[in-house]
């Protein structure tokens, strides 16, 4: 027996096209903590859109973290929660991140689920 498991692409995320006024009612919901003002809205469209295309596909679709090797993350979720990094590794859906001591000048490796980063600025 085959089980199907709908789960959002973009977690913690929701997409409404609206007013001000209707900005500020969903706000006071308490259903939402903040917005995220977007500049280029067409942009935002397009690129939604693609996705959406991508999902009517039926194929199978993964969620997909902007983290570059390179970049400065933080582990969002479980007992590492809080810990910031460098992802030095991606392969499938791990990454591999250094956790610096840099008065030694040396680090540890953790290897992750890359869902459970998030960049940080």
């Amino acid at each position: 027996r085959k089980r199907r498991i709908m789960m959002p692409l973009f977690t913690s995320y929701v997409f409404i096209c609206g007013t001000e006024h209707d900005r500020y009612t969903a706000l006071t919901t308490n259903r939402l903590c903040q917005t995220i003002e977007v500049a280029d809205q067409d942009g935002l469209i397009q690129e939604l859109t693609r996705v959406e295309k991508a999902l009517l596909s039926k194929a199978i679709i993964d969620h997909y973290p902007r983290l570059p090797v390179g970049g400065c993350c933080r582990i969002i979720r479980g007992p590492m929660m809080g810990i910031e990094g460098v992802v030095i590794e991606r392969k499938d859906a791990k990454a591999r991140m250094v956790i610096e001591v840099t008065i030694l000048g040396q680090g540890a490796v953790v290897e992750i689920d890359a869902d459970l980063l998030e960049p940080i600025d």
